[in-house]
């Protein structure tokens, strides 16, 4: 059985509905039937960029709805809520872009509005679907590190980097809620859980610094506009069962440092900017092995379609036949308790427990 689906938000910089048009179109149970841009342009450029019909460009949200039998929400994150809730009125199911909104709370009012309805929503947190995450999973889950006690992860995009990149939404508070902290903060977040809540538990506490290196960039009809969110960020956080977690997330950083290491008391687990992963096991009298063993990725942790591609096939399932699913509103909103506390955190200088934020 074949499903209608449609996307609202093309956008013109970064191209994530691109990256979603992978994933649907590595599914034939999706048909692409329907996308809707608030600039016009941006539509029409997008469907020129991946040679669409030009038939399938909507001028309204309403026209776009009336077209689907599902919703993919590109746009900018206070938008999420307004769009997905047009859909939840015609029962349609919704897979949207992380995060869910611009805060925990706004989050927290949507995952509500969802469960109420009774309509499948799923998160685009697509980053534990690579092969990559999928070999550190096994890793873990087999004992071989031991364990665990330290993670750290630094993440990231170069482009805005570039003080000539003009103010886009992500760059401003009342559009994006965070920045680059919630932008890619997200995302550690997932994979942390998704790596390590049987083990260690979830995150309890976090301390951040939150800082905006770019204060200023061109607008649209002015000389210069203030950015209003964080382009860089640390933060420190600890697991229930006591391991120590810093991330690095930043909109400004060079990617070469960007990489994950995952420390056990029996090996260490370390990934580079390429994606490669090597593991290092300690000797029998417990010092680390001078040597490290790179490890090969092989079939079963590839999806067809890539991550996005696995992405659109569990959304499928999950439609088909009226299921939740773990990516779920719900879950986003859990996730972005932990980045609140990060901006919290950074504001009052202290740490801040996950629990304090409601």
């Amino acid at each position: 059985m074949s499903l209608r689906i449609g996307i609202v938000g093309t956008g013109r910089t970064i191209g994530v509905a691109s990256d979603h048009l992978h994933g649907i179109q590595a599914n034939p149970e999706w048909i692409l039937s329907a996308v809707y841009d608030i600039v016009p342009d941006n539509a029409k450029h997008w469907i020129q960029q991946h040679n669409l019909a030009s038939s399938l460009i909507c001028s309204s949200l309403d026209e776009l709805l009336d077209k689907v039998d599902a919703v993919v929400i590109c746009t900018d994150n206070l938008s999420h809520g307004t769009i997905a809730r047009e859909a939840f009125k015609r029962k349609l199911p919704v897979l949207c872009e992380k995060p869910l909104s611009i805060n925990y709370h706004e989050s927290k009012k949507l995952a509500e509005e969802a469960a109420a309805t009774g309509v499948v929503n799923y998160m685009g947190m697509q980053y534990r679907y690579h092969p990559y995450a999928q070999l550190i999973k096994e890793i873990i889950s087999s004992g071989e590190l031991g364990d665990i006690f330290s993670y750290r992860h630094k993440l990231g995009g170069g482009r805005i980097g570039n003080p000539n990149v003009s103010l886009e939404w992500r760059m401003k508070k009342e559009t994006s809620g965070a920045g680059a902290v919630a932008d890619f903060g997200i995302h550690q977040v997932d994979l942390i859980h998704f790596f390590l809540h049987e083990t260690c538990g979830e995150i309890t506490s976090v301390q951040a610094e939150l800082a905006t290196f770019i204060q200023a960039r061109q607008s649209e009809g002015t000389s210069a506009a203030p950015v209003t969110n964080d382009d860089l960020a640390v933060v420190i956080a600890r697991l229930e069962n006591g391991a120590m977690i810093t991330l690095n997330n930043s909109r400004l950083l060079p990617q070469d440092g960007d990489g994950l290491e995952i420390v056990g008391t029996k090996a260490a687990l370390s990934m580079d900017q390429h994606g490669r992963l090597f593991l290092r096991k300690r000797n029998a009298d417990g010092s680390w092995s001078g040597e490290r063993e790179e490890l090969e990725i092989e079939e079963r942790h590839k999806f067809p379609g890539l991550a996005r591609g696995k992405q659109y096939e569990e959304f499928y399932e999950a439609v088909k036949n009226n299921q939740p699913h773990d990516l779920s509103f719900a879950y986003a909103a859990q996730a972005a308790k932990v980045i609140d506390a990060a901006v919290l955190s950074s504001q009052e200088g202290r740490k801040v427990s996950v629990s304090e934020i409601e």
